[in-house]
């Protein structure tokens, strides 16, 4: 039986000794979850504020498959170029140096979802959607700079995914009672595992190098009242993860309690055109990714 812990939050040292120490013993490999080497490499030029396009672009160039994608997105009608980009650098200078960076952690990340079986395309289809509608909220509301959006919408339930990958059959059985209605699976997980997906996230976010308060808004991404510096990012979060289930990629047959886009300052009468337009980028930028 799984006792539910109370809500009583961990300071981050507290936290992130304990993530690591309890995913590295579960785990059958003795590690925890990384992301693929391309990914980390485009992660380090985006934190670099003397990289440029030709820095990423050796980066790219390792990867036959992710050049191809690159050129493909550059050339898309998103971007509407008046002529074809017929190099690299040019496709990487349309879709700007920030994007161009996201969309190869997007990449290359799947291979880390692949690795959770039959639910890896339905929790990568719910990242990435989150990822999409915390993006167009950010434009939208203007209440989070845009360019720090998508990674954290992207990795938003990562501890998921080192939930699948280090303790599966538990964790199955944690799904099931949250979906039978037996608890809320975020306190069903705090009761198993000490700290919850949305806190094992912020920690693994951290190692793989995201700003802090990138991490923030991910761990509080369900509690965004206890939020810090990432408070405004963690209701975005909050709001995208719920958006993500309104256009039919969610990860359990009802979403989290959330703020709703309300409580971001969107009126009802926004919230149609905001769904339309997310899920037309998620379909745009899936097929791109695909």
């Amino acid at each position: 039986m799984i006792e539910v812990a109370t809500d009583c939050p961990l300071d981050r040292e507290t936290l992130r000794e304990c993530v690591r120490t309890t995913l590295t013993r579960l785990s059958r490999t003795g590690e925890l979850p990384t992301l693929p080497a391309t990914a980390s490499a485009a992660l380090a030029v985006a934190r670099d504020p003397d990289a440029d396009a030709e820095d990423l672009c050796r980066i790219i160039r390792t990867d036959v498959g992710l050049s191809a994608r690159i050129l493909r997105v550059g050339n898309s009608a998103a971007y509407a170029r008046r002529t074809p980009a017929k190099t690299l650098e040019e496709a990487v200078m349309t879709v700007g140096l920030r994007k161009t960076c996201d969309l190869l952690v997007a990449a290359s990340a799947r291979r880390l979802f692949e690795g959770a079986a039959r639910n890896a395309e339905v929790l990568w289809r719910h990242a990435l959607a989150t990822a999409v509608a915390a993006e167009e909220l950010a434009r939208f509301t203007r209440r989070v700079d845009p360019a720090m959006t998508f990674l954290p919408g992207l990795f938003h339930d990562v501890g998921r995914i080192a939930f699948l990958l280090s303790d599966p059959v538990a964790y199955e059985v944690i799904i099931g009672l949250g979906t039978a209605g037996e608890g809320e699976t975020c306190d069903l997980e705090r009761g198993w595992y000490g700290f919850d997906h949305a806190e094992a996230g912020a920690i693994l976010a951290e190692d793989w190098g995201l700003a802090p308060i990138q991490c923030d808004g991910i761990r509080w991404h369900h509690r965004p009242e206890q939020a810090d510096a990432g408070g405004q990012l963690a209701r975005l979060l909050n709001a995208a993860d719920a958006l993500a289930y309104s256009i039919g990629h969610g990860t359990a047959p009802q979403p989290p309690r959330g703020i709703g886009l309300v409580g971001l300052g969107i009126a009802p009468e926004d919230e149609a055109s905001c769904a339309v337009r997310i899920r037309e980028q998620f379909a745009h930028q899936h097929e791109m990714l695909s």
